[in-house]
């Protein structure tokens, strides 16, 4: 029996404290660089404390104030455009925040250094996913490190993939595909349909083993296999793949071919099926249209017109997950598939939380 989930990822369990004074130390990276050589650096006398100490105090308090000032800056903004800079809805952050607070994920206790709140976590994290933009600006405008800036948005990645069971699951109730056949139905006029089979190019850097990264448009990219309900979330997903692959390779490499071979009813019960497009291959499960020949019949081309239809709603998931999420479109700099294949998988797991909660993105499907 296929698993919710296609992949498993390792999140990683321990908890994780962030110093402020590691932040701080950017700031006073001079005196490190002469460790050893105490006798060129100038200590303050004791008279000279009141002078010396004050303005290193004021500097640190500086830089918390600086974090503070941009949380109330984000906390300022309208709820048009906090959903435009941060791609979902204030209250649907609220609600994930409350959860990722509960979850342990982010320290809660101290031992003698200052943890990021969970609010701030989650808002760097949406920062990132949300945008093209490189590391440095987002550390920059939350005044932390980059490279405390990269844990933060690795730590809430994966308590996001916690998510994927409850987030992304094939449909099993008989009411529930009663209901997504009838929706496509209403929308396509075809029957018995319980998604669509589709699959996007996630365009990445040049990895070490280009060759095979490489798709047929010459762009080095990852695969993202889906199935898609009437409501446009995700059921399935099939992610890592490198670019090179093949629709019938990469279908052939999932758990839901395997699953779907061995145990069709399991998955498509009272003759259901997917619709994909030409390049997928015929199936009791899967159906593609009819091949476009002088010979087709009036009905063939027919169902042809109303099976494009259907696939359409395919390509509006993967724009919406693409234009919510703007990172999704192209990852620049990273080469490390493990960290994109999270990156693309939390972020559908936020699509389909996003539709769950009501929170829709206006977006032209053309």
């Amino acid at each position: 029996m296929i698993k919710n989930n296609q992949i498993i990822w390792l999140a990683e369990t321990n908890n994780f404290l962030i110093s402020t004074d590691d932040s701080d130390t950017d700031s006073f990276s001079h005196v490190s660089n002469v460790e050893g050589n105490s006798s060129e650096i100038e200590w303050p006398d004791d008279e000279d404390d009141e002078i010396f100490f004050p303005p290193m105090q004021y500097f640190i308090r500086l830089r918390r104030r600086r974090v503070d000032d941009y949380m109330h800056i984000i906390d300022s903004w309208t709820d048009a455009e906090f959903k435009n800079r941060m791609r979902l809805s204030r209250k649907t952050a609220f609600r994930l925040i409350g959860e990722l607070d509960k979850s342990g994920f982010i320290a809660s206790h101290k031992f003698g250094l200052k943890p990021l709140e969970s609010k701030l976590c989650f808002y760097i994290f949406l920062t990132f996913i949300s945008n093209t933009e490189p590391l440095t600006p987002i550390a920059t405008r939350f005044d932390i490190s980059i490279s405390s800036t990269f844990r933060v948005i690795r730590k809430v990645a994966s308590w996001i993939l916690t998510k994927l069971n409850d987030a992304i699951r094939w449909p099993q109730d008989f009411n529930e595909i009663q209901y997504i056949c009838d929706n496509f139905h209403l929308k396509t006029g075809i029957s018995n349909i319980l998604g669509v089979i589709d699959r996007t190019h996630i365009r990445i850097e040049k990895p070490k083993n280009a060759r095979e990264y490489c798709n047929p448009k010459g762009h080095f990219s990852i695969i993202l296999q889906a199935t898609i309900d009437s409501q446009l979330r995700f059921t399935n997903i099939f992610c890592g793949e490198p670019g090179s692959s093949n629709c019938t390779r990469a279908l052939k490499k999932s758990p839901l071919y395997h699953t779907a071979t061995h145990d069709r009813n399991s998955l498509f019960p009272h003759n259901t099926f997917l619709i994909g497009h030409s390049g997928y291959p015929s199936l009791p499960w899967l159906v593609p249209p009819f091949r476009e020949n002088k010979r087709l019949t009036p009905q063939q081309r027919e169902f042809n017109a109303l099976h494009a239809s259907a696939r359409k709603l395919g390509d509006r998931a993967f724009i919406l997950l693409k234009a919510r999420f703007r990172r999704i479109k192209l990852f620049t700099v990273y080469r490390n598939i493990a960290f994109i294949t999270d990156m693309i998988v939390a972020a559908c797991i936020l699509h389909n939380y996003c539709l769950n909660e009501n929170d829709h993105l206006e977006v032209n499907h053309d």
